[in-house]
Order: C-alpha cells, then sequence, then structure tokens
C-alpha cells in the first residue's frame, strides 16, 4: 500500500499544479480555464515530437514551454480583448471552448495513439522506510512546493501581487489609475500555461498518454482546487498530492483497481455538497 501512494505522488503533483495555475487564474482573472491541461499537453507533446527528432532535451523543453505560453497568453489575450467585461461564466465557457480547439488542434498534429514518453531525469531510486523513490518523484515533490511558495509569496508580499489582485476585483478601477492590466492578465495567463506543460512532462513518463487523456487531467485539478474554493493555492496543491495518492493506493486494491479515476468526480461531488449545506440549512431556518 505505501508503494502505491508513494508512486502516486509524481501523477499528485502534476494534478497539484495544474490545480494551482486554475487557482491562480481564478483569483486573478476570474476564469475557471477547463482548457489548463489542454494548453499544457500541447507544449508537451510539442517537445517530445522534437526530442524524437534528435534535439536535445533542454531545448525541446525550453521549446515546449514556450509554446504552451504563448497558446495561453493568445487565449489570455482573447479573453480581455473581447471578454474583458463578461461575467465569470461567459469567460469560463470560453475555456470550454478553448478546450475543444485544442484537443481538436492536437488529434490533428500528433493523433490518438499512445505515446512512450521519455523521462527527463535519470532513472535513480532510493530507499525510504522500505520503499523504492525515484528522482523524479522527488522532483515533482519539491517542484510542487516551490511553486505554490513562489505563487503565494507573489499574491502576498509582492506589488505585482497586490495589483493582479487588484485587477481581478476591480479591473475597471485598476485601468483608471494608469496600471495595463491587459499585459498583467497576458502575463499571468503565460505563466501558468508554462506551468502546465511543465507538470505534464513530469507525468507524461509513467502514463504513455494520448493528447487527449493528457487534457483530461484538468477534472482531477479542478477537484483539488474545488477543495479550496478556487481560492486556496495551498489546499488545491496539497488536495492534488492526495488525489495521486489515493490514486496510487488504489491501484494497489483489486477492487478498488478499475474505478480510481472515478475518484476526482467523487471528490468533487462531495465538494459541492459540503460547500452548499451552508445555503440549505440557512433556507430550512
Amino acid at each position: 500500500m505505501l508503494d502505491g501512494i508513494v508512486s502516486g505522488l509524481v501523477s499528485g503533483s502534476a494534478y497539484a499544479i495544474l490545480a494551482v495555475c486554475v487557482v491562480v487564474l481564478h483569483r486573478l482573472v476570474g476564469v475557471l480555464n477547463f482548457g489548463q491541461a489542454a494548453i499544457g499537453a500541447f507544449g508537451a507533446f510539442l517537445c517530445y515530437v522534437l526530442i524524437g527528432g534528435g534535439s536535445p532535451i533542454a531545448l525541446a523543453v525550453l521549446a515546449g514551454l514556450g509554446a504552451a505560453g504563448a497558446v495561453a497568453g493568445g487565449a489570455g489575450w482573447v479573453l480581455a480583448r473581447w471578454f474583458g467585461d463578461s461575467g465569470p461564466l461567459i469567460r469560463s465557457v470560453v475555456t470550454v471552448v478553448l478546450l475543444i480547439v485544442l484537443l481538436t488542434l492536437g488529434f490533428r498534429l500528433y493523433g490518438d495513439t499512445p505515446r512512450v514518453m521519455p523521462s527527463l531525469f535519470p532513472e535513480f531510486s532510493f530507499a525510504v522506510a522500505g520503499v523504492r523513490v525515484s528522482l523524479t518523484t522527488l522532483v515533482a515533490l519539491v517542484a510542487t512546493f516551490a511553486i505554490a511558495v513562489s505563487l503565494t509569496a507573489l499574491l502576498k508580499h509582492t506589488r505585482v501581487g497586490i495589483r493582479l489582485q487588484a485587477m481581478s476585483e476591480r479591473p475597471t478601477s485598476v485601468q483608471l489609475l494608469g496600471i495595463n492590466t491587459r499585459a498583467l492578465s497576458i502575463g499571468v495567463w503565460a505563466i501558468t500555461g508554462a506551468l502546465a506543460t511543465f507538470a505534464l512532462l513530469l507525468v507524461a513518463p509513467t502514463r504513455n498518454p494520448t493528447f487527449e487523456s493528457m487534457s483530461f487531467l484538468v477534472v482531477p485539478a479542478l477537484a483539488a482546487g474545488l477543495l479550496g474554493a478556487f481560492s486556496n493555492v495551498w489546499i488545491a496543491a496539497l488536495g492534488g498530492l492526495a488525489l495521486g495518492a489515493l490514486e496510487g493506493a488504489g491501484a494497489r486494491i483489486a477492487a478498488v483497481a478499475e474505478f480510481r479515476g472515478a475518484i476526482p468526480f467523487v471528490i468533487i461531488i462531495v465538494a459541492v455538497i459540503w460547500m452548499r449545506r451552508a445555503e440549505v440549512w440557512d433556507a430550512a431556518r
């Protein structure tokens, strides 16, 4: 059981990073981005295509991160340009369209055949309490906490973070103060797009995925983000790690293994019911 939990932490780290990206976009731009994982998948698959063509890994990774950042930045520009005055629901619906467009484009470019993805890190592992921990798992955990710490510090302790949060609450007022809200919004989109690609580059070698399956990793990310009401970075990160650990443990239990993919949906249902409980009790009173 313990080895299953450890093995699931790589997937959990990817869920956590994607969830943090979703939370940051929701807090700062007011968008629930259903295309977050698809943007990351676009960059990740481009990276592996370049590696397969003989490009150095470092150069291919940079190209993948850059491509995902450009796609995400373009999506952010479209939303800021034509949907800046729309409500959160309309902007979130636009991200569903973004997901469909990227799924179509990904199918045309990369097909629907599972790919064997090379690992970015050496096949090195060490024992902890009798359980083998791979270098990829360690890097994934360190990266998850580093990203959560960095984004928390950015939002709470920097001038840019204060401007970004003000932009999400009072965009018109911020514009009147002479702050370029569109550039800030596009920058947030681009950064989260690059982080999504990094997350999927970590988890892809353990899954042999298709573009479609990587794109729908947004579901566990949304489940983790929902635990913190799409506002708390740390709850989203820890929720993503917990989801991965549960999936890894479930893979070792024969009765649960076939249904472990449903865990995020169960968590979403439970979280929604829990969040709605106060309204129901208030109405009953």
